[in-house]
């Protein structure tokens, strides 16, 4: 009777759901099974509410990746980027930033700058897991290596990988990962200083000049996130509005990494 009962349990379509009991939500890992190509879109789907068991389901995905065959590697890195989404608890927060952003007075720019680095700033304070949801997302995905100027491409891995992937689910994963790296700065008491602020300046300026190393350094997270925006700036028709808002106001959607983007209303 125990193992009938704990059979209907396991086959529950809520049992993933965020209103898990407490004790069962404090240790998501072992509640995820082992991640297959098979069932990698089942775990999310029934995880997708619950931001903690989808980090779960994002790290045994990249234990998955490590061992699987060329076409379940490519299925499971693709699936990594809707789960790290959920880990974030990123999709209406991405949303609801872009129409807050398109609504703010351009008649003060410099109250508008203001404006919107709040919007952006109370975002990323709403989303969870950054850190660690970056960081098994760029040990899952491809390494796009450097970047090759004369090609205007990256790795073979990564190009091949990329064109394949969802244009909005890539979006969304590059955003994660910059969130990650604002979420580790701490903002400064001192109102002269603004970490953040330079923070997102420098990684306007390593699209303008990538060999930066300065600022390549308080941004780990941005060559990862820089290449899926030059891997869309070929695909922006596929991105929804919204996302090309977001991409496009964090200057990453260059046709090359180097290149910029021209200063738009």
């Amino acid at each position: 009777m125990i193992f009938a009962v704990l059979a209907i349990f396991m086959s529950c379509t809520d049992f993933f759901s965020s209103s898990l009991a407490r004790w069962a939500a404090r240790d998501p890992d072992k509640l995820i099974p082992p991640v297959t190509a098979g069932n990698v879109d089942d775990l999310i789907a029934k995880t997708e509410n619950n931001p903690d068991l989808s980090l779960a389901v994002l790290k045994k995905i990249n234990d998955a990746a490590k061992g699987a065959s060329p076409g379940d590697k490519a299925k499971l890195q693709n699936a990594a980027l809707e789960a790290a989404v959920n880990a974030a608890g990123l999709g209406q927060a991405v949303l609801g930033t872009a129409s807050s952003l398109t609504n703010i007075d351009l008649s003060n720019l410099d109250q508008a700058a203001t404006d919107a680095k709040g919007i952006v700033l109370q975002a990323v304070g709403a989303l969870s897991n950054l850190d660690a949801t970056s960081q098994a997302l760029i040990a899952t995905l491809p390494d796009p290596g450097v970047y090759d100027s004369a090609t205007r491409s990256y790795s073979d891995d990564f190009n091949n990988w990329a064109q394949n992937a969802s244009a909005d689910n890539l979006a969304m994963a590059a955003v994660v990962l910059i969130a990650g790296g604002i979420s580790k700065i701490p903002d400064s008491s001192d109102p002269s200083q603004d970490p953040i602020g330079d923070y997102l300046t420098g990684l306007v300026n390593l699209t303008t000049n990538p060999d930066d190393n300065e600022n390549s350094k308080s941004a780990e997270n941005f060559a990862l996130a820089l290449a899926i925006g030059t891997t869309l700036a070929d695909r922006v028709d596929d991105l929804s509005g919204p996302l090309q808002s977001v991409l496009q106001g964090l200057k990453l959607l260059t046709s090359s990494p180097g290149s910029g983007l021209p200063t738009s209303p």
